[in-house]
């Protein structure tokens, strides 16, 4: 059975994080299918070097390894 995954809001508030979300609508629904974590990271060096990138980390990239992490703790 998954267990599900709870981000810890409480951590990233303390550090002033600020996490980008210029994807917009296609954030709204990123994460419920297994993700590509390579294509995320490649979209995010996209946007970096574009000037779309506003923040300290990638909402996506945010969402795409705390997903990786929990299947990876899933696994026997």
């Amino acid at each position: 059975m998954r267990k599900k995954f709870i981000h810890k809001k409480e951590s990233a508030l303390k550090k002033n994080i600020i996490f980008c979300a210029e994807c917009g609508e296609e954030l709204e629904l990123f994460g419920i299918e297994e993700v590509d974590v390579l294509k995320i990271k490649e979209r995010h060096k996209r946007c970096r070097e574009t000037g779309k990138f506003k923040g300290d980390k990638c909402a996506m990239l945010f969402i795409a390894q705390s997903n990786e992490e929990l299947f990876n703790e899933d696994e026997f």
